[in-house]
């Protein structure tokens, strides 16, 4: 095997594993608290060409426990709702048929427990806690790979559909693991190498096709940029790497929706490392830091998101 194939491989395993999940965000999160920031797990585009597929197991660890209103942090007294804790288990998958055309699906697992007020501004606390672990909604895509010789460039197309409940006892339309929705999904990614370091960027826009039981989930726009150091002078299996992630969501619509209260934009620092065991086998772990966080009238952000994750070349 070529060092060009190896770098090859490594950029495409990063790629699956940690764009968009590295990837964000369903990758979405969708609720009034803020949740709705990122579409985490999103499989990544990969270099098509460095093998015929790919399987990633990633866990995403999301705690929003920070009140915040616009841009500013307020006490978390003045906030209805007082914690979203996530655990996303997604399983990604990759597979290039040809030089053309390839297939990815994301399958997520999601564990949550919702913390409230139903008595908000009425009187003394009465503290709520709703627990759910369930299947969310699945991501099918194709992605068209034929621009160049390499496949370095791609574009990405496909659906998000309604699997996932959004019925789920005492949480909101907003906080449910589905939207009860089907999506459509539009992207594309470039990467790229100079010598010893490797880059890539990634974009999906997520627009719901239409409303179910009077919501709409509003508009996404997930991005990322990367970049990661493929010659470690002090261990070769090691690639450190990091991202900018950013995500711009709009406010739901709707009778069951909180349009004054969901739409967020947000910015986060992400580095990370991939840690080859065999020229097939790889782990990954990241830590989400946010740099930029604004969000619609009062929702909840967490203070940093923790990601890991083991992904096989085939």
């Amino acid at each position: 095997m070529t060092l060009q194939h190896i770098r090859r491989l490594r950029a495409a395993a990063a790629l699956l594993a940690l764009t968009g999940t590295a990837i964000t965000t369903k990758l979405a999160l969708a609720c009034a608290c803020g949740c709705g920031m990122f579409d985490l797990g999103m499989p990544g585009m990969g270099l098509p060409g460095a093998s015929a597929g790919s399987i990633n197991l990633q866990d995403t660890w999301l705690d929003q426990n920070a009140a915040r209103q616009g841009t500013s942090r307020i006490p978390l007294s003045q906030s209805a709702d007082q914690e979203i804790r996530t655990n996303f288990t997604n399983l990604n998958a990759q597979y290039n048929f040809n030089h053309d055309w390839g297939v990815m699906a994301m399958v997520p697992y999601w564990q949550r427990t919702f913390v409230t007020n139903t008595n908000f501004g009425a009187g003394a606390p009465q503290i709520s806690r709703s627990t759910v672990g369930t299947l969310a909604d699945v991501r099918l895509m194709g992605m068209y790979t034929g621009f160049s010789d390499d496949m370095s460039t791609g574009l990405i197309f496909g659906l998000k559909l309604p699997t996932g409940t959004y019925t789920a006892p005492g949480f909101d339309r907003d906080t449910q693991p589905g939207t009860g929705t089907t999506d459509l999904l539009l992207g594309g990614y470039q990467v790229g190498q100079q010598r010893t370091w490797g880059w890539y960027l990634q974009g999906i826009l997520r627009s719901a096709m239409g409303s179910r039981a009077d919501y709409r989930p509003g508009d996404s726009l997930q991005l990322v940029a990367g970049a990661h150091y493929d010659t470690n002078p002090y261990s070769a299996a090691l690639t450190p790497l990091v991202q900018v992630n950013a995500s711009l969501r709009r406010s739901d619509s709707g009778l069951a929706s909180d349009p004054e209260n969901t739409g967020s934009k947000f910015v986060y620092l992400t580095p990370g490392f991939l840690y080859s065991f065999t020229r097939r086998l790889q782990a990954n772990a990241l830590v989400y830091l946010p740099l930029y966080q604004q969000v619609t009238g009062t929702q909840l952000v967490p203070r940093q998101i923790f990601s890991a994750g083991l992904t096989y070349n085939f």
